[in-house]
């Protein structure tokens, strides 16, 4: 088994080790060239210089929120308090070496009573961004919406049904990692994403998944994404490993998923299958789906005190379990706007109609604030 504690003792070692190393050596500058989303939340929304070798980056976001429409249950956090709406992330990263980084993110919620690591992990960029090499924790390379799952790029308040109960919300997961681009064909890029890590244990109430590592199997899977042009890309995941105690029932996963981006507009959607090994007598084997499909269209209003006003919606559907029908199956339809007077400001408005298969519809409706640095 990957084990999680031996990963970050080394990772920790190894950061001091190195960053002693450059002490002792003269340092080097980042050369120029495109920064990616290892150092920053959202680059193209949050300008900062390029990182500086040895100069450790700070950045973060709190969001506060709470609902202004009755209909949640307890489940999703429906308490009209704001503490117990507020999420807060802290990131930190360095860049160590020319090709060698170091980042961590913390997550803490639910009224300021969780706390996460969700990212903890070293990057060797082993040759010029074609192929990296990963180690720590990270978010688990499946679909798209990881990417944009922060409160900072989602464009919504809450995440598609699909991403946060077939793949277990903020998939984190400890292991081995390799990356990178390349170019393919005529003016395309294939994107690979391949990882080991400890995988995940078995479902709870309503199909839903969650992380613990409770043996001693790998997981191995990742993403292949191709980028036909700029605007366009399309890619399909797939994982796989044994959920159970005695590693006897395989979990499998796979998705496919699309983004197109053309000026202010951006529609994106993923397709999500699961199957889930059981014992007969435990009801037999079942199978899990959802998606969703998502569009936006910012506009750039020439008003003052406002950058940007974005218009959202998005439908998505779930079947947590195709052997029963019971409130787990679900469609949602969500609008939403987003007013933001600056890049770190943004304030958003959700309403939410949500049909379950066993009872009647109910509509909900959010409010959140975000702000970043």
């Amino acid at each position: 088994m990957i084990n999680l504690r031996k990963i970050l003792l080394n990772t920790f070692i190894a950061v001091l080790l190195l960053i002693n190393a450059s002490r002792l050596s003269q340092g080097e500058e980042r050369g120029p060239g495109k920064t990616d989303d290892k150092f920053f939340f959202d680059i193209d929304e949050i300008k900062f210089p390029e990182p500086k070798l040895l100069r450790p980056e700070f950045h973060g976001n709190i969001s506060l929120g709470a609902p202004f429409a009755e209909g949640l249950d307890e489940s999703e956090k429906g308490s009209s308090k704001v503490s117990d709406q507020t999420e807060i992330t802290l990131w930190a990263g360095v860049q160590i070496f020319k090709n060698l980084s170091f980042v961590t993110e913390l997550e803490i919620e639910d009224g300021f009573e969780v706390y996460e690591f969700e990212r903890c992990a070293l990057d060797w960029n082993i040759f010029n961004d074609k192929c990296i090499f990963r180690i720590g924790k990270f978010y688990y390379p499946f679909g798209i919406e990881r990417k944009v799952e922060n409160a900072v790029n989602n464009k919504l308040i809450d995440r598609p049904n699909p991403s946060i109960k077939i793949i277990p919300g903020t998939y984190s997961d400890e292991g081995l990692e390799l990356y990178g681009n390349i170019p393919f064909l005529y003016k395309t890029k294939l994107q690979y994403e391949f990882a080991a890590t400890n995988g995940l244990s078995s479902f709870e109430g309503k199909g839903e998944q969650h992380l613990d590592d409770n043996n001693d199997n790998i997981s191995l899977g990742g993403r292949l994404g191709l980028e036909l042009f700029p605007d366009l890309e399309v890619g399909a995941s797939y994982t796989t490993g044994k959920y159970d105690d005695d590693e006897r029932l395989r979990m499998d996963f796979v998705g496919v998923d699309a983004l197109f981006r053309k000026g202010g507009f951006e529609i994106r959607g993923e397709y999500i299958r699961s199957n889930v090994e059981r014992p007969t007598d435990a009801g037999g084997s079942f199978d899990r789906d959802g998606y969703y499909i998502q569009t936006s269209y910012k506009l750039l209003p020439e008003i003052n005190y406002i950058e940007h006003i974005e218009f959202v919606g998005r439908f998505d559907s779930i079947d947590p379990d195709d052997l029963v029908t019971d409130e787990g199956d679900m469609d949602r339809v969500a609008v939403g706007i987003n007013l933001s007077p600056s890049h770190h400001f943004i304030l958003k408005l959700q309403y939410e109609m949500e049909n379950e298969a066993t009872e009647d519809k109910e509509n909900k409706g959010f409010i959140q604030m975000n702000i970043r640095w």
